[in-house]
């Protein structure tokens, strides 16, 4: 009988997983609709926090500022990664140019004759289809937006039945208040998590702007936006968000101080924020192991690609709330969790 619910639960589990994949178009949106939906309520909830303001401000009104607020910051976010890009393009030359001589002369140290030149690597590149593939991701990425805005209306106009809803599905009083109490649990721990790591990353993506921009690297403003949307990935962002300035920035100035300076400010702040404050900060809102949001990471990144990565704890702390409350999934739950103690 184990046997076979052994065989059952890997089944389900694989099944599961098959229908995350394929379905991947249709539930990516409504689950990004979804987090954002969480998002905004924390966004309205800290309008109305606001000393001597907030009580004022009612919550449809709160609501509504919130929305404005998350849509004119993913409109910003969009406008710096278009010009940048541009930008960069039309810089691409003299970047070549400048890693030509370098390697050069790194070349010419180490007594290499005839080096490999910078222009042979990049000639098979059509950057006509590269701007064409970019372009058709950009108009996929704002086709998914709106279906992703109308998903977000229909949530916000309908969250209020939630409840009534729930109360008809659940007669039994006493399931009811436990369903309610997990329902809680998971939306606190969804929008404490997701207030914490904006704020953790609008920090490093601040005082990284100020390295990069005192240093004059180019691009700051880009480089500054892909820091605080890689702070989301856990591990692996942060270093990606580190290395890409540090390389642009010894291509930029063909010299090491530079390099170095911006290596070790941006590896710096990473350090600090990443290793002492967010563990601190998150570790209250996330009873996760470490090793399992690493693991975590690399699944949903397979089953989602880069939208798993940055959904990846959120849908684990989901998980292991609802582990936590069955008596038969609760092992799982302890496994889970970063010190062994569910509630």
């Amino acid at each position: 009988m184990t046997l076979r619910n052994t065989f059952y639960s890997l089944f389900i589990t694989a099944l599961i997983i098959y229908i995350l994949y394929i379905a991947q178009n249709l539930l990516i949106p409504f689950v990004l609709a979804v987090v954002i939906w969480y998002l905004m309520i924390s966004i309205a909830k800290a309008i109305q926090a606001i000393p001597f303001v907030g009580q004022w401000v009612p919550y449809p009104l709160a609501v509504l500022g919130a929305f404005i607020c998350s849509f004119a910051i993913l409109w910003l976010l969009s406008t710096v990664v278009i010009n940048n890009v541009t930008a960069l393009v039309n810089l691409a030359p003299e970047y070549e140019q400048k890693l030509t001589t370098m390697v050069d002369t790194a070349m010419a140290r180490f007594g290499v004759k005839n080096p490999p030149k910078i222009a042979d690597a990049f000639a098979g590149l059509d950057f006509a289809t590269l701007a064409s593939s970019f372009a058709q991701t950009v108009s996929s990425l704002a086709s998914k937006t709106g279906i992703i805005i109308i998903y977000i209306l229909f949530l916000l106009l309908e969250q209020h039945s939630f409840d009534t809803k729930l109360e008809a599905l659940i007669s039994n009083k006493g399931k009811l208040e436990d369903t309610r109490g997990l329902i809680t649990k998971i939306a606190r721990q969804i929008q404490s998590y997701l207030r914490v790591k904006t704020f953790l990353s609008l920090l490093t993506a601040s005082a990284s702007y100020l390295v990069l921009k005192w240093i004059g690297v180019d691009f700051a403003e880009f480089w500054t936006m892909m820091i605080f949307l890689l702070n989301y990935i856990p591990t692996i962002g942060s270093i990606v968000a580190t290395v890409f300035p540090c390389l642009l920035t010894l291509v930029q100035f063909g010299t090491l101080y530079p390099f170095l300076f911006v290596t070790l400010g941006l590896g710096s702040i990473q350090f600090v924020i990443g290793n002492i404050l967010d563990p601190k900060m998150t570790g209250k809102s996330v009873n996760l192991s470490s090793l399992v949001i690493l693991l975590s990471l690399s699944i949903w990144g397979t089953i989602w690609g880069v939208v798993g990565m940055f959904l990846c704890v959120p849908i684990m702390v989901i998980a292991n709330i609802i582990f936590a409350n069955f008596t038969q999934t609760r092992p799982i739950a302890i496994i889970l969790s970063r010190d062994g103690k569910v509630t």
